[in-house]
C-alpha cells in the first residue's frame, strides 16, 4: 500500500512540472506575440514615417527650383531697370 501513495506523488510531482513547462511555454508564446504586435505596429509607423520624407524631399525639390528661378527673374528685372535708368540719363 506504500508503494501507491510513492507512485502518486511522483505522478502529481511530473504533472507539476509539466504544467510548469507548459506555463514557461505560453508567456514564449506571449512575448513573442507582443513582439509581432509590435513588429506590425513599427511598420506603419515606419510606413507613415516614409510618407513623411517623401512629402519633405517633394518640398524640398519644389523649394530648389523655386530659389534660383525667382532669384534669375530678380536679377534680370533688376538688370533690365539699371539699363533702363542709365540709357534714360544717357539720352538727356
Amino acid at each position: 500500500m506504500k508503494a501507491e501513495p510513492k507512485a502518486s506523488s511522483i505522478n502529481n510531482d511530473l504533472i507539476i512540472y509539466r504544467l510548469d513547462e507548459i506555463k514557461g511555454q505560453l508567456a514564449d508564446f506571449k512575448a513573442d506575440y507582443v513582439t509581432k504586435t509590435e513588429s506590425l505596429a513599427l511598420k506603419a509607423e515606419i510606413g507613415e514615417l516614409r510618407a513623411d520624407l517623401h512629402d519633405i524631399k517633394r518640398k524640398n525639390s519644389f523649394m530648389a527650383w523655386l530659389y534660383p528661378t525667382a532669384s534669375a527673374a530678380f536679377g534680370s528685372l533688376f538688370t533690365y531697370l539699371l539699363i533702363e535708368y542709365f540709357r534714360s540719363k544717357g539720352g538727356q
